[in-house]
């Protein structure tokens, strides 16, 4: 009986023992808690901006879990936006046994992610030791499709017969990435109703497409394409049609048409000159003159108001109106002038206008004009006529002496 009391104090020692090492065992290597939910937000997520993404984690065991901490990693196409409130890695503590906690972060999503399912890798990892497990979630990018625009151009002013580069800036408003972006300009004719090709005022010069490999969303880019326009181009405003076709993920081609403006214009080119007078014009006599007004350029001047003076002298009707002066259009002004010496004489022509922009404008032109000295140039018409009377009356004479012969 000894013996057996003894085996059995024995074995109960040896039980305890096993069961304290089993606890211990339990207490050391039990298991990482797990990453049991994640949601996000927008969902499916949108390439080119971020989502709030929220994840749960869960201690599975008996026993408290130490130290825990949750790390996001960065992995195409999410980048993880740190912050202070929000920092990653995330120290979450202690977890009890068979609780749960959650954990926010916020992600950008890379403007060229495809419309597709991307694992997500999240890490659960404990401080006083080396355990971790890393566990992947999947998140569906849906981008829908991509819309390319033409939001800007370099420059909306030509003028007839220049050739000029113009840059257009293309953006793709839509929420996935476009590829194989082609820009090229309409048909540059027109065939009529009854067969007649009508040609465009603005034209491509050169090649008529321009090629961008991609476009991300929100993503803006450049590329020009160069036109000419022709000298007899109409001088008004152009809505010019220009395609845009670019392929989406899945390779389907899109063709959307933008329109940009473009003004044709041209300044008027304001001339003056003397065109004719009264006889001469002599120093200290009033003398009719007209002054011819002319427009070398391609724009229109419009409420044309002219003003005439000289430094020495004086005009009459010195402002006259004279309304609008197309291109290669003339018009005069009629006065009276009155120089007091004679010599080379300035009459400063100050026209005022408006130009096709309705921008006030003054131009200047000085017309040089002859002015002669009645005593050194002006014939003495009293003096010729006695002249001419005196010889007359000899003549006369003359013929009747030898006629009494």
């Amino acid at each position: 009986m000894i013996q057996l009391e003894g085996s059995g104090k024995m074995n109960l020692k040896k039980i305890g023992i096993i069961f304290l090492v089993m606890l211990l065992a339990a207490t050391v290597f039990a298991a990482t808690p797990e990453v049991t939910q994640v949601n996000y937000n927008p969902s499916p997520g949108v390439p080119g901006t971020t989502m709030t993404i929220l994840v749960q984690i869960e201690n599975k065991d008996a026993v408290t879990q130490k130290g825990l901490t949750i790390t996001l990693e960065d992995s195409y196409p999410f980048t993880i936006k740190s912050s202070t409130d929000q920092p990653n890695p995330k120290l979450i503590g202690d977890l009890a046994a068979f609780g749960k906690t959650q954990a926010q972060f916020t992600v950008y999503v890379d403007p060229t992610a495809e419309n597709k399912t991307y694992d997500f890798p999240i890490t659960i990892s404990q401080q006083f030791d080396s355990t971790s497990k890393k566990s992947f979630f999947p998140i569906v990018i849906s981008g829908k499709e991509p819309v390319v625009k033409v939001i800007a151009t370099s420059s909306d002013k030509l003028l007839p017969g220049q050739e000029k580069e113009i840059t257009f800036e293309l953006q793709n408003v839509g929420t996935s990435p476009a590829y194989d972006v082609v820009l090229e300009m309409q048909e540059d004719r027109t065939i009529v109703a009854t067969g007649a090709v009508v040609e465009r005022d603005i034209t491509p010069l050169g090649a008529a497409a321009a090629y961008l490999q991609m476009l991300s969303p929100g993503e803006k880019k450049i590329t020009s394409l160069k036109v000419s326009v022709t000298n007899t181009a109409t001088i008004k405003n152009y809505t010019l049609p220009i395609k845009v076709s670019y392929r989406n993920a899945a390779g389907t081609r899109t063709t959307d048409t933008s329109y940009i403006g473009l003004k044709v214009y041209s300044n008027a080119q304001l001339d003056a000159t003397l065109k004719e007078s009264a006889g001469v014009i002599l120093a200290g006599q009033k003398t009719d003159v007209t002054i011819e007004l002319f427009n070398k350029g391609l724009g229109k001047a419009e409420f044309t108001l002219v003003e005439l003076s000289t430094a020495d002298g004086t005009i009459e009707k010195a402002r006259q109106f004279i309304g609008a002066l197309g291109p290669n259009d003339v018009d005069t002004v009629k006065t009276a002038m009155t120089f007091n010496k004679a010599g080379d004489q300035i009459v400063k022509v100050t026209i005022a206008y408006q130009d096709a922009d309705a921008v006030d404008k003054t131009t200047t032109i000085e017309v040089p004009i002859k002015v002669q000295a009645v005593s050194a140039e002006a014939p003495n018409i009293l003096l010729i006529v006695i002249v001419l009377a005196v010889l007359a009356f000899l003549g006369w004479n003359f013929f009747l002496k030898g006629k009494k012969k």
